[in-house]
């Protein structure tokens, strides 16, 4: 396993039967599980929906940025996740496409903010918002983040 937060392996496309947010966070919850960055699927699961519960992650133009940040995450790490589009409460009413999964650990809130704060930037650019919704291939994707995350 890498120390990187965000490496090749951690991107998913299309992946079928994803069609509303639960179905969403489990399918997070069991990657994140599988890839050894959490202790236990549940939690994960549990740490997405209560996030979620007090506020949308839902932004704008199709993206989505859920977390959980709890103790069953081992090191802070992101997914991306590109599915058919899902119903979601978010801030434009639209459903979303693409989502930034981000795993934080309980005691990881500065790397978590920096994160998320390099995303959400990101997102407001609606050249790479568009030029990440017409990637087609995990290395284009991954190159799209990657550079995004290193500045």
């Amino acid at each position: 396993m890498t120390d990187s937060v965000f490496v090749q392996e951690n991107i998913f496309i299309n992946e079928d039967p994803i069609s509303d947010k639960e179905t969403l966070f489990e399918f997070i919850a069991e990657n994140a599980k599988n890839l050894n960055y959490v202790s236990s699927k549940q939690d994960c699961f549990d740490g997405l929906l209560e996030r979620e519960s007090q506020q949308t992650t839902g932004f704008q133009d199709g993206f989505a940025i859920p977390h959980c940040k709890n103790n069953t995450v081992v090191s802070p790490k992101m997914l991306y996740i590109k599915t058919k589009p899902i119903p979601w409460d978010s801030l434009d009413g639209k459903e979303i496409t693409d989502s930034f999964a981000l795993l934080i650990p309980e005691k990881g809130a500065e790397e978590h903010l920096k994160i998320l704060s390099k995303i959400a930037r990101s997102l407001i650019d609606t050249g790479y918002r568009d030029n990440l919704k017409n990637a087609k291939t995990k290395s284009e994707i991954f190159e799209l983040i990657s550079k995004k995350l290193e500045v």
